[in-house]
């Protein structure tokens, strides 16, 4: 069974994280800015440099909306911003310090999920019938799948924008995946209404389908108490490690990708590869 991060401490600080996140590095670049116009020292380049990273990852993931993105050009700019920040007068060093503190506690500390694999999603095992609803709220049983390829998507919710695209892109591939004899199946413990929005803004056949009380994800071990940002109104506080599996025609698991960080998702012509072989 998952441990995850348990309604503890971190959990509690994780879910507020990312606003002082993002005020702290937004306020960084400013101060910098305003360092160099009104004729400062050269030094304050420390902050600006230091906050660009960071700003760079915040926009890969809400307003470029990638689905992979490595945060590692963050901490090389923090760092090497710092060290610009303190090459002169202090104040310029210490505002790039800040920004090198909350970016290093995003990347080491936030985004890491602390995840220990589910036992129930082995791969070559059969996965343990599941029971969800659609969205008129009729029961789905994973049993009933069988006789039929299904990959299986377990996504935090319509305010994750990496899970955004992840649906994004299965819905564009989804020709490829049918001709391949499989289906999608799309799992979030978000309510039928915010599923319904989601499943209006793609053209494909997949399903959507509701884990009431995240019911689905507990019986397998992929829950994550706390996982949303505080601030998302409409969403439990309560939602899914993000999953995605293959299970061939008679429920056996044949992929099972259980990402430890948030800002990964697999290539779906993965999907297609394990499909090709079944």
């Amino acid at each position: 069974m998952n441990i995850g991060l348990q309604n503890d401490w971190q959990a509690k600080t994780k879910r507020v994280f990312v606003v002082p996140l993002t005020v702290i590095t937004v306020a960084v670049f400013i101060v910098g800015l305003v360092g160099l116009s009104g004729g400062g020292v050269w030094n304050w380049w420390g902050p600006v440099i230091a906050a660009s990273g960071m700003l760079m990852v915040l926009g890969l993931i809400v307003v470029a909306r990638f689905r992979v993105v490595n945060a590692s050009p963050a901490v090389i700019t923090a760092v090497v911003g710092t060290v610009l920040g303190f090459a002169g007068a202090v104040a310029p060093g210490i505002a790039s310090f800040v920004s090198l503190a909350v970016t290093f506690l995003y990347v080491f500390w936030y985004s890491p999920n602390a995840r220990t694999p589910s036992a129930a999603l082995v791969v070559g095992a059969v996965m343990p019938d599941i029971e969800l609803r659609d969205l008129d709220g009729e029961v789905v049983r994973s049993a009933d799948w069988q006789g039929r390829a299904t990959i299986l998507i377990f996504y935090r919710g319509n305010w994750c924008p990496l899970c955004n695209v992840q649906v994004k892109e299965l819905a564009a591939g989804y020709r490829d995946i049918e001709a391949l004899g499989a289906q999608v199946v799309l799992v979030s413990p978000q309510s039928a209404e915010h599923s319904r929005d989601l499943a209006g803004k793609f053209d494909a056949p997949m399903a959507f389908l509701v884990d009431e009380g995240n019911a689905a994800a507990r019986q397998l071990g992929i829950q994550h108490p706390g996982g949303t940002p505080l601030g998302m109104v409409g969403y439990d506080s309560e939602t899914v490690l993000p999953t995605a599996v293959v299970l061939d025609a008679t429920g056996v698991v044949r992929y099972a990708d259980q990402t430890d960080n948030y800002r990964f998702r697999p290539d779906p012509s993965q999907f297609l590869e394990v499909l090709a072989k079944l």
